[in-house]
């Protein structure tokens, strides 16, 4: 059974505006709590919750906005992973100091603790050296059939007894 497959991950939105939804909500209510609600709250507990509130969920929103970036996967024939990462600029890696960037990209292994689901995808990349990278894959990352493809080439790759050697 051949499971190549070549596909773009690019930012997801409805991430992101699912991140930006859940902060608005978690704003909201800090408000219905503070002004709705029968409670009496001094004036110290007030304007910690109207300061923890807002900026906890402006925190989630920026982290969330921050860390989009645009990955290409392949997968060959042995199930063998290639990760390139594209920007702009040579982007490093968060604990490694390892570019990402480069024309043949890196060599990683799918970890077990990666999630595949059937409408989500949060594969988990282990390199030779180095953190795992983690990049959520939703159906609206990928163009076309990528996800479906790239969904049963990891779930092949995951039902593997022994992961492929990498060979380079």
């Amino acid at each position: 059974m051949a499971i190549a497959v070549s596909v773009v991950v690019r930012p997801s939105r409805v991430l992101l505006f699912s991140v930006a939804i859940m902060a608005a909500t978690v704003v909201l209510a800090a408000f219905f709590i503070l002004f709705a609600c029968n409670q009496d709250f001094s004036l110290g507990q007030h304007l910690q919750i109207l300061a923890i509130a807002p900026t906890l969920a402006g925190m989630a929103v920026f982290r969330q906005y921050q860390h989009r970036k645009t990955f290409h996967i392949d997968i060959s024939g042995i199930g063998q992973i290639r990760l390139t990462q594209y920007s702009g600029v040579s982007a490093f890696h968060d604990k490694t100091d390892l570019a990402l960037d480069g024309p043949r990209g890196r060599l990683v292994q799918l970890s077990r603790d990666s999630v595949l689901w059937s409408q989500f995808l949060l594969l988990r990349l282990k390199p030779e050296q180095g953190a795992i990278i983690s990049i959520p894959v939703l159906i609206d990352s990928v163009s076309g059939s990528g996800f479906a493809r790239l969904s049963v080439a990891c779930r092949w790759i995951a039902a593997q007894s022994t992961p492929p050697e990498m060979i380079d």
